[in-house]
C-alpha cells in the first residue's frame, strides 16, 4: 500500500475528483495569506522598509510563491512594492484602480485597514498566471503607520 501525506495527499484526491484539474495554486488557504503577511512583516523589521519593498518587487525573488506575491502602497496612494507586477513601483493612482465590477479594489483595502489595522476584502481580479477573471480574497495590514501592505489568494 502507498502512502501519500499532507498536501500530496490533497492533490492527489482532488485531482482525481476533478479529473486532474486541481492545482497547488488552488490550495492556497486564508492561513496561507495570512501566514506569507505575517513573513512579509517580519521581512521589514529585519532588513528595513526600503531593503523589504525593493525584495517584495523583484519578480524573480523568493517572495514571489505561485499566486502568492506581496504589495504595498502608501497612505496617499503610491505604490511601493509590487511583486506582481514591479513596473506599479512608484505610479500614483492605487485608490483609482477598479475591478472588472467597477469596485475601486484598492479603497476597499484602504477603508478595511484603516478602520481595523488589519482585514480581508474580496473583488474579482485577473489572476497572475491564468489571467483569467475569478475572485481574490485579500489580506493586508497596516505598516509602520505609512504604508498599507498585503497579499492574497485567487478562488
Amino acid at each position: 500500500m502507498v502512502r501519500i501525506r499532507g498536501m500530496a495527499w490533497g492533490l492527489a484526491l482532488l485531482g482525481a475528483l476533478t479529473g486532474g484539474a486541481a492545482s497547488a495554486e488552488e490550495m492556497v488557504s486564508k492561513e496561507q495569506v495570512v501566514a506569507y503577511v505575517d513573513r512579509m512583516l517580519a521581512h521589514i523589521d529585519a532588513v528595513g522598509i526600503e531593503r523589504a519593498f525593493a525584495d517584495f518587487s523583484n519578480t524573480k525573488g523568493p517572495w514571489i510563491e505561485g499566486e502568492l506575491y506581496p504589495f504595498c502602497h502608501s497612505l496617499n496612494g503610491i505604490n511601493v512594492a509590487h511583486g506582481d507586477n514591479p513596473n506599479m513601483v512608484g505610479k500614483g493612482g492605487v485608490l483609482d484602480i477598479r475591478d472588472p465590477d467597477g469596485r475601486y479594489v484598492n479603497r476597499l483595502i484602504f477603508d478595511k485597514v484603516l478602520a481595523e489595522g488589519k482585514g480581508w476584502v474580496e473583488y474579482k481580479w485577473p489572476h497572475p498566471r491564468t489571467k483569467k477573471i475569478v475572485m481574490k480574497d485579500v489580506y493586508s495590514v497596516m505598516v509602520q503607520g505609512k504604508y498599507i501592505c498585503g497579499s492574497g489568494r485567487y478562488r
